[in-house]
């Protein structure tokens, strides 16, 4: 049996560590392999990790019998979706008259498999750095860390001293104080997405194409002094609804935004957030 939390060289947690720890060639490969794919695409981009993963997700499916086995957790819930095709409004593919195209998909074992490394990497390694950054500026702004300290004090002592979803739910300095790191250190710097319809700026002759790859600026735009007066000042009463601005809320996405924005983000915010209290 698996024993990740209190064993340093268990199988689980070593793949863990290898697939975070990432060395500049790899980063120049996986650079490489998005700007250039075809002409690389003999290029491994990592030793062996891919096995490995593929390796150990196909063990727990096949000690499952490709059946859900009743523990609920995320291969089981993968297992559970793969009887039946997924359906859905494609977020790519329209109709002429302008609405989403039905497609299906169907979970196969490498599909099922990226979506537990998927799962893994973003909504834990996120999370961690999120609460680390959070709690560092928290550190230096004590008399923030005073608020929220009395917030988490009161909150709790109405709910039994008890850490649940219904007392985190009610920590509003917390979850401002958590936004503020977001804020100044997104967990993600750049977004990619892909023009979908040709689109021309307002006021201008520059048009993006359909097709087109389109990064995003999720760091630069949140610490734009446009939106955010003084950036580099942490400072949690920004995210206060009463004085949050909708140019605000539009310009904080450390998420992403859309349709495609992060599907883990509330797990990930319930995560820092039960860490940070």
């Amino acid at each position: 049996p698996s024993d990740s939390l209190n064993d340093d060289n268990d199988p689980f947690r070593q793949l863990g560590v290898n697939v975070l720890s990432f060395k500049f060639t790899t980063v120049v490969k996986f650079f490489l392999k998005s700007v250039l794919p075809k002409s690389i695409c003999f290029v491994k981009l990592s030793d062996g990790l891919g096995d490995n993963i593929v390796k150990m997700v196909q063990g727990i499916m096949k000690q499952r019998n490709y059946e859900p086995c009743g523990r609920n957790d995320f291969i089981d819930l993968l297992l559970e979706c793969r009887k039946e095709p997924m359906t859905g409004d494609s977020i790519i593919e329209v109709n002429p008259d302008g609405t989403p195209k039905k497609v299906s998909m169907e979970l196969d074992d490498l599909l099922i498999t990226a979506q537990v490394l998927v799962f893994f990497v973003a909504g834990f390694e996120t999370s961690s750095s999120a609460t680390s950054y959070t709690l560092h500026q928290l550190a230096f702004n004590p008399e923030v860390q005073r608020k929220a300290q009395e917030e988490v004090d009161r909150v709790l002592a109405q709910h039994d001293n008890k850490l649940s979803y219904d007392a985190i739910s009610e920590m509003t300095y917390l979850k401002w104080c958590l936004d503020e790191s977001l804020r100044i250190f997104p967990p993600v710097g750049v977004l990619q997405r892909r023009c979908v319809r040709p689109y021309t700026f307002p006021d201008s002759q520059l048009t993006i194409d359909a097709g087109v790859n389109i990064i995003i600026p999720v760091e630069a735009y949140q610490n734009d002094p446009k939106f955010f007066p003084e950036p580099k000042e942490f400072r949690p009463e920004r995210f206060n609804p009463a004085v949050l601005t909708a140019e605000q809320k539009m310009a904080h996405m450390p998420f992403g935004e859309g349709p495609r924005a992060c599907i883990g983000e509330r797990l990930g915010l319930m995560q820092s957030l039960a860490g940070l209290a």
